[in-house]
């Protein structure tokens, strides 16, 4: 098969698409897969549905794998058809709640449901391929009754005949919980009764109530939360986690649940099918995790994560917020008839004229056009410009180059943050650049001295970022950072890239013995930078700017950057802006070092010396000789 890349839209996904139809490749796959999922995979790639980029390669790799199953014998799955037959009976007679019967679904639902029951392990069609879903859409899409058909066919059918097995709802906080676990009990108590159902319930001896639904054969759907945690001792073969993308728990809490819950999973061929709207923090891990799956998608070549699956049903940027006919990108539901297109469309645009009103903008496109947003009040930086300067190498090699750095000095809990900035000049746009590399120092003191504590605290996994050279965890009793430690590490970074510092930046307030060394010690030119909006507000612009055009690049594999980028707001006075540095748990002091360096970076290229003395009696003071020249060139009486 040909091999095809659409990392950063080097190649159209629709003309990979037209060029394979051409050819003929597709005829067989049309001709025997007539079920949902390859329905909507064609009329997405015809252009019939519009669709966003996310949902482009979800489609153009579910008809590649179709034909992997014949033309690739490395490839482990296969799509079994008689499985997607089975869910999408299921979900015509299971009955919505809500109406006390079943709801027919549109043809992207039905999809939804068929790629996660209908793709199987080539060898066993008992395991399925994807254990790592998610499914992304906007709300009042109807995501509640898919998460209950699913979590209802699999304690159903799923283990019927199998002894032991754990199956689970999981939502952020018990109410949450609540709502979702109503709808999945009424829904079983409603198909108890139904002719089919009443002799294999009371075969199994299904048993529901409050908190969990049981059987006779010691299987278990269980109600749980977030906020509990207890799910080391789980082994869950199915299990649903609902409005996963919340930002109601620190972060990195979630993302260790996530973990119990899929390490759990190796051992039963588990599934864990994570179902969510955007919201407003994408410090959250299903941010992280729906980038990750399109990385991966854009590689149609690479099998690394052939168990995932991501259906993201999202606007392709912020400015289709403006362009309602293209709202079916995140809310699939408007294609369904012209009477739903209507009513929705007309209640969307309502919602957002009173967002307007009440200020609330980035909420309803955060919600309702399911759109990862840093929707903090004066947030610094936006989304996708930390994610465009997001590079997967760097941009240059930083051997024998200037450099800036800055440097933040940890207080309390901080962490100490230092940041080399490195100008450069793109080789292919010939414009003025900057590339960041930093690292960050981690006290324990105030954690207990446990990095377990910290991380969960701050919302970092320090040890992710350790492994990856971003970091360094205190390793000593007390959970201090060795200032020794701070210093080798800063000269030897400089030294073994051979770098030429043009200036090193510090905030002066509460400097100590290891500044005094960097200060003494070394002959680079130290600046200290006074922390006022009068001094701050230049490179704190310049800095924003250059994020804007494209001109700073940092590695895509550091988290902490990244995590201090996103959370990073602004304080407004009468002199200006600076970052907030009062937020002591906003964890931005990469930030912080990152301006401390811009402080003199900034008049890199220009060649200024903001330092430099003018002769106030000299008319042609701060002038360059290039000036000089052309005014005396053009000079006349």
């Amino acid at each position: 098969m040909k091999r095809y890349d659409f990392t950063n839209g080097r190649m159209s996904i629709l003309a990979a698409y037209k060029d394979e139809r051409d050819a003929g490749n597709y005829n067989a796959v049309m001709k025997k897969y007539r079920d949902p999922a390859t329905k909507y995979a064609f009329q997405i790639l015809e252009g019939d549905v519009l669709s966003s980029r996310a949902m482009k390669l979800d489609a153009f790799r579910h008809l590649q794998d179709l034909r992997r199953q014949n033309e690739d014998s490395h490839f482990k799955y296969r799509y079994d058809l008689k499985k997607a037959q089975l869910i999408c009976n299921f979900a015509a007679i299971c009955p919505n709640p809500d109406s006390g019967k079943p709801t027919p679904l549109d043809v992207w639902q039905l999809a939804i449901l068929c790629k996660i029951v209908g793709w199987v392990d080539k060898d066993d069609s008992d395991s399925p391929r994807f254990s790592d879903v998610i499914i992304s859409v906007a709300r009042t899409n109807g995501k509640t009754y898919l998460a209950t058909i699913l979590t209802c066919f699999y304690f159903i059918i799923g283990i019927d005949g199998l002894h032991n097995q754990d199956l689970a709802y999981v939502a952020i906080t018990a109410s949450q919980t609540d709502k979702g676990w109503r709808y999945i009990m009424g829904a079983l108590r409603m198909l108890e009764n139904k002719p089919g159902f009443k002799k294999l319930f009371g075969r199994r001896a299904i048993h529901v109530v409050s908190d969990k639904v049981s059987d006779n054969a010691e299987n278990r759907l269980l109600k749980m939360s977030e906020q509990s945690g207890v799910f080391d001792s789980y082994h869950f073969k199915f299990c649903v986690s609902d409005e996963a993308g919340s930002n109601e728990m620190p972060v990195q809490r979630i993302k260790d649940n996530k973990s119990k819950i899929t390490t759990g999973m190796t051992q039963t061929s588990g599934q864990l099918v994570q179902i969510s709207t955007a919201y407003p923090d994408s410090n959250s891990y299903l941010y992280s995790d729906e980038q990750l799956d399109i990385k991966m998608m854009e590689q149609d070549f690479n099998r690394e994560m052939d168990d995932h699956l991501l259906m993201l049903w999202t606007q392709d940027s912020l400015k289709e917020a403006e362009d309602p006919e293209t709202w079916s990108k995140s809310n699939p539901l408007l294609t369904l008839n012209k009477q739903k297109h209507d009513t929705m469309l007309k209640n969307l645009i309502s919602a957002q004229s009173s967002a307007k009103e009440a200020g609330t903008l980035a909420e309803f496109e955060n919600k309702s056009l399911n759109i990862w947003l840093e929707a903090k009040v004066n947030s610094y930086l936006e989304l996708d410009d930390i994610e465009a300067a997001a590079v997967n190498e760097p941009p240059v090699d930083i051997t024998d180059r200037d450099v800036f750095i800055g440097f933040d000095l940890s207080h309390f809990s901080d962490d100490t943050a230092v940041a080399f900035v490195i100008p450069y000049v793109g080789e292919n746009d010939g414009r003025n650049k900057f590339y960041v590399y930093e690292h960050s120092f981690v006290p324990l003191s105030h954690s207990q001295n446990s990095i377990n504590i910290k991380s969960a605290k701050d919302g970092i996994d320090y040890r992710l970022a350790e492994k990856r050279g971003y970091a360094t965890i205190a390793d000593n009793a007390y959970g201090y950072v060795n200032e020794d430690t701070i210093y080798n590490y800063v000269i030897n970074f400089v030294t073994s890239n051979n770098l030429n510092v043009k200036f090193f930046c510090y905030d002066p307030w509460q400097a100590d013995n290891i500044i005094q060394r960097f200060v003494e010690l070394t002959d680079w030119p130290a600046m200290p930078v006074r922390q006022g909006t009068l001094s701050l507000n230049t490179p704190t612009s310049y800095f924003r700017k250059l994020m804007h055009t494209n001109q700073i690049a940092y590695d895509s594999a550091d988290i902490i950057i990244k995590y201090s980028f996103k959370n990073a707001i602004l304080l407004t006075d009468n002199h200006g802006i600076k970052v907030d540095k009062d937020k002591a748990t906003s964890k931005i002091d990469v930030v912080d070092a990152i301006i401390d360096a811009m402080f003199r970076a900034q008049y890199y290229f220009d060649g200024l010396d903001p330092d430099k003395k003018e002769n106030k009696s000299n008319p042609f003071a701060g002038w360059t000789d290039e000036k000089k020249h052309d005014y005396f060139k053009n000079y006349q009486f």
